[in-house]
């Protein structure tokens, strides 16, 4: 059966997404960066579809995306010096580590750390933030291979999955940042300025 396929400016899309979210479905969704797959990331039917369809291993923990800045601290502790660094980051672009609460996921926590994004796309400043739902994800793509972002080609390699949500995506992943060490220990990508100590004042 084909996914349903939805513009994330669709009248019906926070019924679609709950409806989803509450009855084990996949999702695939934009985000400012790359299309995630993902869905309830306490459904471990879901998670499970979500790893045999990337082909992605049992040990490798999924991202949280979040609504807003003011959900973080439901699923991980922040200081002082880290609630800057995270109002400094998101919205935006970047996938942060954090020290993670007992309320985190487990699928989304590694050895006490969860990763962490607040996405700077109107489906997460919209329908998200409406339903004040949390979604794992990760981009789609089969393990090891670069992220899709063409629709139909996503349609033709993940079209078992229940829910597309259309969006524009600019195609190169979130940097990936860990702010449970300091310095701040970048992953994949790069700092922004602000967090950069080698970067000169203006």
């Amino acid at each position: 059966m084909m996914p349903r396929v939805l513009p994330v400016d669709d009248p019906g899309i926070d019924l679609a997404l709950l409806e989803a979210l509450e009855t084990s479905q996949v999702i695939i969704f934009p985000t400012e960066t790359v299309y995630g797959i993902g869905g309830n990331p306490w459904d471990e039917l879901i998670l499970d579809r979500v790893r045999s369809l990337k082909e992605r291993g049992s040990d490798q923990p999924f991202t949280l995306h979040l609504a807003d800045v003011s959900s973080i601290d439901k699923y991980a502790h922040l200081d002082a010096a880290t609630s800057r660094q995270v109002e400094q980051l998101l919205p935006g672009p970047y996938t942060l580590l954090l020290p993670a609460r007992p309320e985190a996921p487990p699928s989304a926590v590694r050895h006490g750390v969860v990763g962490i994004r607040v996405p700077d796309h109107p489906l997460f400043s919209g329908a998200i933030s409406r339903l004040q739902r949390a979604l794992f994800g990760t981009s789609v793509n089969r393990s090891g291979q670069p992220p899709l972002s063409d629709i139909d080609r996503i349609i033709q390699e993940f079209g078992h999955v229940d829910l597309i949500v259309t969006g524009s995506v600019r195609g190169c992943p979130s940097s990936i940042l860990d702010l449970t060490s300091t310095p701040v220990r970048v992953l994949r990508g790069s700092l922004p300025p602000s967090l950069n100590p080698d970067t000169e004042p203006l």
